[in-house]
């Protein structure tokens, strides 16, 4: 790669890095950014295709959870002083970022608590279903205090691997199932069993939805919500789920 330097936007140095790994058409960069965020359905892909033009070119830039499985998929650390360079070209295009503006990939989860929040994305080229499909993905929740509204038809709870969070905000991580594939559990039946956190707190997120191996479809959950209060990282598992959460100030 050319001087670090050079780079005045981050991006320049986002397509710069791709074509230098050989992402030319963004087809195996948005399977890697997928597989990373747990959700390989069609629509995050499709989703994720758009999204990555869309950074390339500097139309929009990415909320910080898809920067950081950026930076992983595509090696940062791996390099000999791009990390500094990433982070610092990323944080300048912060201020430009707004609501109206993003388009993020897709992510197996939704927030149940703010409903203003619902980022409903835009996306060229995906027919209404894959669109409606996008809805299901992890943003963070600005305001966790507001009480949840979502029905479970709208509501996704796939176990995330990554969550990455500020703190303050909060992330739907996983869905706790019945044994019986039936009605999800009440959240006093299995918030006794689950761990305490050093970064933050799980509180109940309501009903909604989720893949089950085990039961062959998708299944009614109990919704873990958690919330980042302390700036740190740790890894939980959860129903034989390993996540590895990452939060900052």
């Amino acid at each position: 790669m050319r001087d670090l330097d050079a780079f005045q936007r981050w991006h320049e140095l986002l397509d710069a890095l791709c074509a230098e790994q050989g992402h030319h058409d963004n087809m195996a960069l948005a399977e890697a950014l997928c597989a990373a965020s747990g959700n390989q359905t069609q629509a995050a892909f499709d989703a994720a295709v758009k999204n990555l033009q869309n950074w390339r070119q500097g139309v929009h830039t990415p909320q910080r959870r898809n920067f950081v499985l950026l930076g992983k998929v595509l090696k940062v650390d791996s390099h000999d002083g791009l990390r500094e360079v990433w982070n610092r070209l990323y944080g300048s295009e912060k201020p430009a970022r707004s609501a109206g503006a993003m388009i993020e990939t897709p992510s197996p989860n939704a927030q149940t608590t703010v409903p203003t929040q619902r980022w409903l994305a835009a996306l060229a080229g995906v027919s209404l279903i894959g669109a409606l499909a996008a809805v299901a993905f992890i943003l963070p929740l600005e305001s966790p205090a507001e009480s949840p509204s979502t029905t479970a038809e709208t509501v996704v709870a796939d176990y995330l691997p990554f969550v990455a969070l500020e703190v303050g905000q909060s992330a739907i991580i996983h869905g706790a199932r019945s044994r019986a594939c039936g009605a999800a559990p009440t959240w006093e039946r299995i918030s006794g069993a689950l761990p305490d956190l050093e970064t933050g707190q799980l509180s109940d997120g309501g009903i909604a939805t989720r893949y089950s191996r085990n039961c062959g479809e998708r299944v009614e959950v109990r919704a873990i919500l958690f919330t980042a209060t302390q700036a740190g990282g740790e890894q939980v598992t959860l129903y034989g789920d390993a996540i590895e959460i990452q939060v900052t100030e």
